[in-house]
């Protein structure tokens, strides 16, 4: 269960939410900047918000122009995760 519903998480306390590399069964979602202090606030509300593990780094693809940038990769282990992320994270949403 998240922190906020006040039950401690066993992932958590072993350190062992948030992976270091990208498994190729998480489920991903790409926001097109990579940012840093991006990457810290969303691990925050993750971390306060959701229960699963996850991936959160740094990726590349190419663009229409054919040059590569950089992005942002989150992925979760979880379908259910990802669908409530992509929902209800506020630092995702673009005004």
């Amino acid at each position: 269960m998240a922190i906020k519903n006040g039950t401690p998480n066993p992932l958590n306390y072993f350190n062992l939410r948030r992976v270091e590399y990208s498994p190729p069964h998480f489920k991903y979602f790409t926001i097109n900047k990579f940012n840093p202090s991006q990457i810290r606030i969303i691990n925050d509300w993750i971390m306060e918000n959701l229960n699963s593990r996850y991936y959160i780094g740094q990726g590349i693809m190419l663009d229409n122009t054919n040059t590569i940038v950089y992005n942002t990769r989150i992925g979760f282990e979880s379908e259910k995760e990802i669908t409530f992320f992509t929902i209800a994270c506020p630092h995702i949403h673009t005004r």
